[in-house]
């Protein structure tokens, strides 16, 4: 009889159950605006609920959300309560489709010289995003279900993860162990794999390895290791790693520390790392991530400081420090892939554009087209540098400021509207490193000019000079006499303030110079009101006087080089002559 029982049981709870589990999984995706749907769904004794063929789908606008293959959760008790909890969670093969992030026209946006950090809150994308983040940060690991994740996969254009294959959390005495690997999506994909033990007592450790790849040969592996304590305060909605928390990045120590508030959200981080050196870090750094790093011969040691305190609350009080504390840094021999030393004087200058491509110009007198400072425009430099990097003669390398404003426009406008590249950086990337968009080549350009400032000993104006006669302002167009001559049939020193306005306009994309004239060779009107900006904020400067500031509508250009032909009608008699027309 007993028997019976328990088998008439083991059948009709199930059947009974069943419905429930999935009216409830129903009307839990429609609260949060979903239409759910599965292969199949079934519980089981004791306590288990398996889901096959998942799928969740956006109601407005449609479109898919999630699939998953398996989600398997296995219930247990609360405590006293009759209301079970989830003990552990598998999902298998799960696919996510996030919207892609909005792309904005950078030729669109005003010049990185205005200071508009204090005209609004972060866009509701952005904060969305971290008080997700901070929420993650602050729940309670140790608490949390079981977690068996395989074959994860995130659908997004701007998504962080190419591919997860697998992440688990473990509850392990007292503590959780967490392990993850998968690949880093990037310009070129970075595998990891990453595994760490948050003990009862705080106390956090673990490691992470990442594949660096390589042109031309073997991935490099860079590995890092954390020791230290990260505490919960959930009532009062704070996450902190604490002071003395060693990160070891490629045999470097750095000192970590840092907050995550949940009002804000609010996040604050500070790094510390003494008695850096050159070689040791080439030494233990994978090449892929030095890049031409490897090749510089820097002799002596320095300490290193950086903070980074961002409140998305109020993106007008981001602030950045880093600091280099030099101990006998002096250059050694130059190498082969960065030849300092002869940026003194008359040198081949190998230019880096986008796609890999490079070309050569000479910078002496040798070449015809090379202008030295004094013989360019001061119109012309005065542009560039309001426009470029307003700061340039005051700071050493890059702009802390300038990065600040940055990220509190990027902040609000939930995209990557404004950069924060000073005409060092961009030196450095055009003569010695090259165009890729990855976090090693950006980290490589700020080491660089870094080294351009200090250990060079050139001088600003060297600097500007050089800069002035290499970079692109068109197809085949570099330097300043070069553009003078291709749109204005002019030299350097003798350009009027709207063509050098319109020059200025060109250099943040030059294979795109034609976007900013009509088909008649006229200046598009979104292409006036960024030269009318860039003149006001000159006039701020005190580099133009207020009354030669233009208005928009009264700027004006006449192609007359050889950019003027490509608006020329081809049955013209000038065209079939060889007369490139002028064009208004």
């Amino acid at each position: 009889m007993l028997v019976a029982l328990v088998v008439a049981v083991a059948v009709i709870v199930p059947w009974i159950v069943t419905p429930v589990v999935a009216t409830r999984l129903r009307a839990l995706a429609h609260a949060r605006g979903l239409d759910a749907r599965w292969r199949s769904l079934a519980f089981r004794w004791p306590l288990r609920v398996e889901v096959r063929g998942l799928a969740l789908d956006r109601k407005s606008p449609p479109g898919p959300v999630v699939r998953a293959e398996r989600v398997y959760a296995a219930l247990g008790a609360r405590g006293w309560s009759l209301r079970p909890r989830v003990a552990r969670l598998e999902l298998e093969r799960v696919r996510i489709t996030l919207p892609a992030a909005s792309e904005v026209d950078e030729d669109a946006v005003p010049a990185d010289a205005d200071d508009t950090r204090d005209k609004g809150p972060a866009s509701p994308r952005v904060r969305a995003a971290a008080e997700q983040l901070a929420e993650a940060l602050l729940l309670p690991a140790r608490g949390l279900p079981e977690l068996q994740l395989q074959n994860f996969d995130v659908q997004r254009g701007d998504s962080l993860f190419a591919r997860l294959d697998a992440l688990s959390l473990v509850r392990r005495e007292g503590g959780v162990q967490f392990a993850t690997r998968g690949v880093i999506a990037g310009e070129r994909h970075v595998p990891f794999d990453v595994a760490l033990q948050w003990h009862r007592d705080d106390r956090l450790v673990g490691r992470a390895s990442f594949e660096m790849p390589d042109e031309g040969s073997a991935a490099s592996r860079l590995d890092c290791v954390v020791d230290g304590r990260v505490t919960q305060d959930r009532r009062a909605g704070v996450l902190r790693v604490e002071r003395g928390t060693r990160v070891t990045v490629g045999g470097a120590d750095l000192l970590v520390a840092g907050e995550v508030r949940r009002a804000g959200p609010r996040f604050e981080l500070s790094l510390v790392a003494d008695g850096l050196t050159a070689s040791r870090l080439q030494d233990l750094v994978p090449p892929a991530m030095l890049g031409p790093l490897a090749d510089l011969t820097v002799h002596g040691s320095w300490d290193w400081r950086a903070s980074l305190d961002v409140n998305v609350a109020k993106p007008e009080s981001t602030r950045f420090t880093a600091d280099v504390i030099p101990h006998g840094l002096r250059l050694g021999p130059d190498g082969a892939r960065v030849p300092l030393r002869r940026l003194t004087g008359p040198f081949l200058a190998r230019i880096h554009l986008p796609r890999d491509r490079v070309v050569f110009r000479e910078l002496s007198s040798a070449n015809p087209q090379f202008r030295p400072l004094d013989r360019i425009s001061p119109l012309l430099k005065e542009a560039l540098l309001t426009n470029e990097d307003g700061g340039f003669y005051h700071h050493r390398g890059f702009n802390t400021g300038a990065i600040e404003a940055a990220m509190a426009e990027n902040l609000r406008a939930g995209a990557f509207r404004r950069g924060a590249g000073t005409i060092t950086m961009q030196l450095a990337r055009n003569l010695f490193l090259g165009h890729r968009r990855t976090l090693s080549r950006k980290g490589q350009e700020v080491v660089m000019a870094w080294v351009l400032e200090h250990l060079t000993g050139l001088s600003k104006d060297r600097l500007l000079e050089i800069y002035l006669n290499i970079i692109e302002w068109g197809p085949g167009v570099h330097g300043a006499n070069e553009a003078a001559r291709f749109y204005f049939d002019r030299d350097a020193d003798d350009l009027s303030l709207d063509e050098a306005l319109f020059l200025t306009v060109l250099v943040p994309s030059p294979a795109r110079w034609r976007s900013r004239v009509d088909a008649q060779g006229a200046l598009r009107p979104w292409a006036r009101a960024q030269m009318a900006f860039i003149a006001r904020k000159m006039a701020s400067r005190g580099v133009l006087t207020p009354e030669r500031v233009p208005s928009a509508e009264a700027l004006h250009i006449e192609l007359r080089g050889p950019a003027a032909t490509v608006f020329a009608p081809r049955d013209s008699s000038a065209a079939s002559q060889g007369v490139p027309p002028r064009v208004r």
